[in-house]
């Protein structure tokens, strides 16, 4: 249906009904918003996390000390 045809029959609708319509268009916008935020949080906030402290793990030994033991074997003590 195109968005003329849409708008023509909504307004058709006694007031009442345009209100709640809008309404739900409204919640549905709003769920809709929210999930992408929370994902592009979720995403983007490990991202800028992860870029904040780049140059840390870079520049500071004590950061990255114990990568001197990634070639050694490891055995879990019995």
């Amino acid at each position: 249906m195109l968005r003329a045809n849409i708008v023509r029959e909504v307004q058709a609708l006694p007031i009442q009904e345009q209100f709640e319509m809008l309404e739900c268009l409204a919640r549905s916008l709003r769920q809709q918003c929210q999930a992408r935020a929370a994902s592009d949080t979720s995403s983007g906030s490990l991202t800028a996390a992860a870029e904040a402290l780049r140059s840390d793990y870079q520049n500071d030994a004590e950061l990255t000390a114990f990568t001197a033991l990634d070639g050694e074997d490891f055995h879990a003590a019995r």
